[in-house]
């Protein structure tokens, strides 16, 4: 499997704290089954400026550590770019670290309840430029919550989505997880990674939500979304995902305007 989401560089971010963390953060990932990790840190104005020089720098020594520790797993350069106005030139000139360095596939972060600014045509430039963005945890966002047709909007302009397994199994709550049910069953998310941040409350581990994710999408499907889709992207190509379920063109409420709308007397 493939993790592209992770927070394993050591004190750069609000991820894995030391080196010898990060070493047991690898080592996790790799019993469970992957094998190959991207590290994806944060980047954003004013509070992690990762640039993609420094990451590729702090990724190499940690591979060196790794396969002195002799653990079996593929370290790669990322990071998780908050939402700004001048991405592409950002990742021209290497403020925006894509992921596996490729220069093309960009992790995108938004808010998590701040409305993003003119997010369509964004992702519209970000395609036209040669840039593919990958959306962090749309199933997180607020902005979606409200309303999934905003969601849908950005995957039919050729964005891709990211799905967290703390989402799949629940750990983020009910809010987050029934939508993750209704993406994942309308084939409008892409990947599943585990956006860890240390090796307990948030671990670097795939196959429980992959098996989850299996229930509504049928394991084929669950299982490309961990490995086959994951490595295009690593490697600059455009994944060969299926179509949204024809339900997503009907008009929609959000899973939550249509929860308080119910008759609950």
């Amino acid at each position: 499997m493939i993790d592209l989401h992770t927070h394993i560089l050591p004190g750069i971010d609000d991820g894995v704290k030391s080196e010898d963390e990060a070493v047991a953060f690898a080592r996790v990932a790799s019993e469970d089954g992957i094998r190959t990790l991207v590290a994806t840190p944060h980047c954003k104005d004013g509070f992690y400026v990762n640039r993609r020089d420094e990451v590729v720098e702090h990724v190499a020594r940690l591979r060196r550590r790794l396969r002195d520790e002799t653990i079996d797993l593929e370290l790669l350069p990322g990071a998780e770019v908050h939402i700004c106005p001048d991405l592409v030139a950002r990742v021209r000139d290497g403020r925006a670290p894509t992921l596996g360095d490729n220069g093309r596939t960009l992790l995108l972060e938004l808010s998590l309840t701040q409305y993003p600014v003119d997010l369509e045509n964004l992702v519209f430039q970000l395609k036209l430029a040669g840039i593919v963005p990958l959306l962090a945890h749309p199933e997180r966002i607020r902005y979606f919550q409200e309303d999934v047709r905003r969601y849908e909007a950005c995957v039919r302009l050729g964005a891709y989505g990211q799905v967290t397994t703390g989402s799949i199994v629940g750990t983020f709550g009910e809010s987050s997880r029934t939508l993750s049910i209704e993406l994942l069953r309308r084939r409008l998310v892409h990947v599943i990674a585990s956006d860890a941040h240390n090796v307990r409350g948030r671990p670097p581990v795939l196959s429980e939500a992959v098996g989850v994710a299996a229930r509504w999408t049928g394991e084929t499907l669950a299982r490309r979304m961990a490995d086959d889709f994951p490595r295009a992207l690593l490697e600059g190509r455009e994944p060969d995902v299926p179509p949204p379920d024809e339900e997503s063109a009907k008009p929609r409420r959000s899973f939550l305007a249509r929860w308080f709308g119910r008759d609950r007397s």
